[in-house]
């Protein structure tokens, strides 16, 4: 499924931050290093001197995926990956900002959706700060060009997880419910390719839930945590609502483009703070709920969540 992005912001000017200078650039490694260590409110962290839990044994079955619901503790694996095309330079104090950026993003976009949850009464948790825990943290090597809009890489990139992730002993160690990957590739802008999902809620077939993070594409955009939140709403079974399909008829589009709608999953924003609303739509799909006034009104394709 492509999950292309629709950004409203007015972009008048591209990001700044790569034009830092050395002292600029070590004032920001250090912000970024502080921000990510201060005290948290909604998302949960493990230290990695944790000692494994044998055999943990989750609640969720693994019927929808490797992501069930938006509920219990859910485990980020983000994987670094050079591909054709693209790679990242570990000696370049530029790359070692943006990674240093997506992790921060991950922290914004993993507290949105747990403040969320939050308001539905839902317990969530997210491992997801590969520097307190580096074994959620890989890097990886495809001869492939993996910067595409199409899913026909996927199986690639599912086998690279299944070589190269001993994702039970993971689970294991962090008690985790859900696993989510991320795959940050590091293009430059005149990548036109915009972040997007494959798993469970794209075909069956597709077990393992895992998300593409261009990091800079469309001439001036850099991925922001509202991105990072939209993709991984994916996992848990959200769908697009800015263009019709199988899910979501034209006339619901339609209806959140003469609204303006603000729905995490009709739009983005182009900001460090996620400033879209989280919806009673997006809480039914990622199953928070069991009902929603909309599914009825418009007639759209139940949750996934929802057992006959």
């Amino acid at each position: 499924m492509k999950a292309f992005i629709r950004y409203t912001a007015a972009v008048t000017a591209c990001a700044a931050v790569f034009s830092l200078s050395g002292c600029g650039q070590t004032f920001f490694r250090r912000f970024l290093r502080e921000e990510m260590r201060r005290p948290f409110s909604a998302s949960s962290e493990v230290s990695s001197e944790e000692p494994v839990t044998e055999n943990y044994q989750s609640p969720y079955n693994g019927e929808l995926g490797s992501a069930g619901s938006l509920k219990g503790r859910t485990m980020i694996v983000s994987i670094y990956a050079d591909d054709a095309l693209t790679s990242w330079d570990s000696d370049s104090d530029e790359d070692s900002m943006m990674k240093l950026d997506t992790l921060d993003n991950l922290r914004i976009s993993t507290e949105f959706l747990t403040q969320q949850a939050e308001r539905y009464g839902s317990s969530t948790e997210f491992i997801w700060n590969w520097e307190l825990n580096p074994d959620l943290c890989f890097t990886a090597r495809f001869e492939e060009s993996l910067v595409t809009e199409y899913g026909d890489m996927y199986h690639v990139q599912e086998n690279w997880i299944n070589e190269n992730v001993d994702t039970e002993a993971l689970k294991n160690r962090y008690r985790a419910d859900n696993v989510i990957y991320l795959f940050f590739f590091n293009t430059d802008f005149s990548n036109q390719v915009n972040p997007w999902y494959l798993g469970y809620s794209c075909s069956p077939d597709y077990y393992i839930e895992f998300c593409n993070i261009y990091v800079r594409f469309d001439d001036c955009f850099v991925s922001k945590p509202s991105t990072y939140a939209h993709e991984m709403m994916h996992c848990f079974g959200a769908h697009d609502l800015y263009y019709a399909n199988e899910f979501i008829p034209s006339s619901y589009v339609d209806h959140c483009e003469s609204t303006f709608s603000n729905d995490i999953m009709y739009t983005v924003v182009d900001s460090k703070e996620i400033t879209n609303d989280f919806s009673e739509l997006d809480a039914y799909y990622v199953g928070l709920i069991d009902e929603c006034a909309d599914v009825r009104q418009w007639n759209l394709a139940p949750s996934e969540h929802i057992i006959d």
